[in-house]
C-alpha cells in the first residue's frame, strides 16, 4: 500500500478547504501509485484476487439472502463501517460497487469531492477498470477496515475465502413464507415498471409470458402468476446458508454452529450490526419493495400465504423453526452480545 501517501492525504484532509488542491494532488499521486501496484497482479480477470492483496483487512462475509433486508446492510457496510466492496462477477454487482464507492463519503467533504471527481474521470474506462480505479481511490481517501463480497453468493462459495477467527460471517433472515411473498411482490413490481430491465426480461422468458400477458395476469389471475414466478428458482434459506454440499436442515445447522455465523431476523439487523461493528447504522433499513406503483401495490395486497407455502422447501422451514426455538430470532433485539451469541450456539 502507498502508506506514506495515505498518511499525507489524511493530514491534508484534516487541515480544511484551504488545502483542497494540495489534497487532490497528493491523493491523485498516491492513487496512481497504488493502482499500478494492483494492476501488476492482474486482478481484472478475478476481482476476488483483491482480497489476497490486502491480507491485513478483515474479510466480512455477508450472506445476502434475497428479500431479507440486505440492500441497506450492503450500503451501510461501505458508508458507515469502512468496508470496501469486492463485487461478484457480473455487471450488476460491479455497477452497484461503483455506486457505493462513489457515494461513500459526504458530498461536501474533501474525500467526497475527490471520489466524485475521480469517478467522473474514469467513466470512459471498461467497467472492471473503473471499479478498480474507484476501489483504489477509496483505499487511499477512506482507508478501509474490512473487505466484503457484494452480491447474492451462497455460503459454500464464500467459505473458501474465510480465514478462521480473523474474519466475520453474518446474515439476516425472515420466515420462508415471508421471503417468497416479498420476492413475488418485488418481481411483479419491477417487471411492471420496466419490462426491459435484465431481470424482468429473464423473468418473462422463464415464465413464457410477454409483457402484456404478464400485466393481464397481475389483475385477472394473481395466484397463477404467483405460481409461475415461484416455479423459477425460489430462494431457499438452506441453500444460501449451507457451507457444504448438504442442504438438509441438520447439516446446515451444524455448519452455522461450527463456522459461527451471526444471524439476525431482518427486523433486528440494526442491533446486530451495532454489536458486530461497534455502532448501529445511522440510516434505517430500506425496503426495495416500498416504492411500488398502484397496480403492484394492489397485487401485493392480494397475495396469500397459501399461494406460496407449497413452494417453501421443508428443510428451510425446519431450519427457521430451529432459529426460533434456540432463541436466535429475537436475540439481538433483547440486547444480546457477541459473547452471549457464541455461548448460545455452543449450548444449543
Amino acid at each position: 500500500m502507498a502508506f506514506i501517501g495515505k498518511l499525507y492525504s489524511r493530514l491534508l484532509a484534516g487541515l480544511g478547504p484551504h488545502f483542497t488542491q494540495q489534497y487532490f494532488n497528493a491523493n491523485r499521486l498516491a492513487v496512481e501509485k497504488e493502482l499500478r501496484w494492483i494492476n501488476q497482479w492482474g486482478v481484472e480477470d478475478n476481482l476476488f484476487d483483491l482480497m489476497a492483496l490486502y491480507p491485513s483487512l478483515q474479510r466480512v462475509f455477508f450472506i445476502h439472502i434475497p428479500k431479507c433486508g440486505g440492500t441497506s446492510i450492503r450500503q451501510a457496510l461501505v458508508d458507515e463501517y469502512g468496508c470496501a466492496p469486492v463485487p461478484l462477477p457480473g455487471t450488476g454487482a460491479i455497477k452497484q460497487s461503483i455506486h457505493y464507492l462513489t457515494n461513500s463519503a459526504p458530498r461536501e467533504s474533501l474525500q467526497g469531492q475527490f471520489m466524485r471527481q475521480y469517478a467522473s474521470q474514469g467513466k470512459s474506462q471498461e467497467l472492471r477498470q473503473q471499479y478498480i480505479r474507484l476501489f483504489t481511490s477509496y483505499c487511499i481517501t477512506l482507508p478501509p477496515k474490512h473487505l466484503f463480497i457484494l452480491g447474492h453468493k451462497l455460503g459454500r462459495d464464500l467459505k473458501p475465502f474465510y480465514r478462521d477467527s480473523k474474519d466475520l460471517f453474518f446474515t439476516t433472515v425472515r420466515a420462508p413464507t415471508e421471503i417468497l411473498r416479498s420476492m413475488v411482490a418485488y418481481r411483479v413490481s419491477h417487471t411492471l415498471r420496466n419490462q426491459n430491465r435484465p431481470d424482468s426480461v429473464e423473468l418473462l422468458e422463464a415464465t413464457q409470458l410477454d409483457h402484456r400477458e404478464f400485466c393481464d395476469l397481475v389483475t385477472s389471475q394473481p395466484r397463477e402468476l404467483t405460481e409461475r414466478i415461484l416455479s423459477v428458482k425460489p430462494p431457499s434459506l438452506v441453500a444460501f446458508l449451507a457451507l457444504g454440499k448438504h442442504t438438509d436442515h441438520e447439516s446446515v445447522w451444524q455448519g452455522i454452529k461450527e463456522q459461527t455465523i451471526f444471524i439476525a431476523h431482518m427486523s433486528e439487523q440494526s442491533q446486530m450490526l451495532g454489536r458486530l461493528f461497534g455502532k448501529q447504522p445511522n440510516t434505517p433499513p430500506k425496503n426495495t419493495s416500498d416504492n411500488q406503483q398502484t397496480l403492484a401495490a394492489q397485487f401485493s395486497a392480494t397475495l396469500e400465504n397459501s399461494w406460496v407455502e407449497p413452494f417453501v422447501d421443508s428443510d428451510s422451514s425446519l431450519l427457521y423453526q430451529r432459529l426460533e426455538s434456540t432463541g436466535i430470532i429475537g436475540f439481538w433485539r433483547k440486547g444480546g452480545t457477541i459473547h452471549q451469541y457464541r455461548e448460545l450456539l455452543e449450548n444449543s
